[in-house]
């Protein structure tokens, strides 16, 4: 389904003052506004299938030359996008009284669109003076009779100005949880993340192997590649909760900027610091063979993506970024975490 991905869209160029608006700004608000656009592999088809249905109802132009589009991978996609010429804003209604909470959101609502979901609130409000917070996409279908609805309208400017918020509603986005196993032991709870599927198995059958009188006390779990920066938010949902979390992931452009992005959403959203498995990086950058990084196609600045890691690691990091090379965590295996088990433990120390 393309629709809440093109009212996405829309809501964002049309806010937008310029008649030429270039995709990358527009791809970036659109992954914040639904992360699920992160590490999927149709991501690309959605947000094309999404551009030529907005473009067959006049919404928007597309670039007509060819140089205009991005076709190094297809579906190809445009550099830019123009705005078409705004309809007429329709009257405004006749005033009326609103909630206090929603005085602030009225005084802005001058489309019929907004009007309705003020009304829809107002009355829920009403019926709902004290609610329990609720995952969003229930709020959703008990105020506009529609799972998704609520969400496409964070992202247009009755939310986006501060107007109206989640908190007035009692609601919030729920975490995409990761995968994860507890393996319990002694110390502080924390937690270990992987990149890939095949590393957190060998860390899950080392951790289980170990002696559980003196093995850390730790939840292992497994990022999913891209998705791990959305889903961080929820290691709220671990039990027991984890005192300190940290990442180990490919020694790539692509695993560091997982790694990079993650950190910040655990840092905005007050979590614990999302710390680098040190030990078991430097086991890379030690044991491991490099090779081409068909994902590089070239970092100007490598240092927001290496400065996460320890400074004895960034040198060596910084290297590999600009000779186009990396490492797979995947080289760090089985066999070599048999051969030295206390890796784990020293990675979470």
């Amino acid at each position: 389904m393309t629709r809440p991905l093109i009212d996405i869209l829309s809501a964002h160029i049309a806010e937008q003052p310029g008649q030429r608006i270039q995709f990358d700004t527009l791809l970036r608000h659109a992954t914040t506004a639904d992360p699920t656009l992160l590490g999927d592999p149709s991501a690309r088809t959605r947000l094309s299938e999404a551009l030529t249905e907005l473009a067959t109802d006049g919404a928007i132009q597309l670039p007509k030359a060819r140089n205009g589009w991005d076709d190094r991978t297809k579906p190809s996609l445009p550099r830019w996008i123009g705005k078409t010429t705004a309809r007429p804003t329709a009257a405004r209604p006749a005033d009326r009284v609103w909630p206090q909470a929603l005085e602030q959101a009225a005084a802005i609502a001058t489309r019929p669109d907004e009007q309705d979901l003020l009304e829809r609130i107002a009355l829920w409000l009403r019926d709902n003076p004290h609610p329990e917070p609720a995952p969003i996409e229930e709020r959703s279908l008990e105020i506009l009779d529609d799972e998704k609805a609520l969400a496409t309208h964070t992202t247009k400017r009755l939310f986006t100005s501060g107007a109206l918020n989640l908190d007035l509603l009692g609601c919030y986005h729920t975490p995409v949880p990761f995968p994860s196993q507890y393996v319990p032991g002694t110390g502080e709870p924390r937690l270990l993340v992987a990149e890939n599927n095949a590393t957190f198995h060998s860390l899950l059958t080392i951790a289980r192997s170990l002696d559980p009188t003196s093995r850390p006390n730790l939840h292992i779990g497994w990022g999913s590649g891209n998705q791990f920066p959305a889903s961080i938010t929820a290691l709220t949902l671990l039990d027991p909760l984890p005192t300190a979390a940290y990442y180990f992931g490919d020694l790539d452009v692509a695993g560091l900027r997982i790694a990079a992005n993650a950190a910040a959403t655990a840092e905005q959203n007050n979590l614990p610091t999302l710390r680098p498995a040190a030990t078991l990086y430097r086991w890379l950058l030690t044991h491991g063979t490099p090779r081409p990084d068909k994902s590089n196609s070239g970092i100007a600045d490598p240092t927001p993506l290496i400065t996460w890691l320890p400074d004895d690691l960034r040198l060596a990091a910084a290297n590999l970024i600009a000779t186009r090379q990396r490492i797979p965590q995947e080289r760090l295996g089985l066999r070599a975490q048999r051969a030295d088990p206390t890796l784990l433990i020293q990675a979470v120390s």
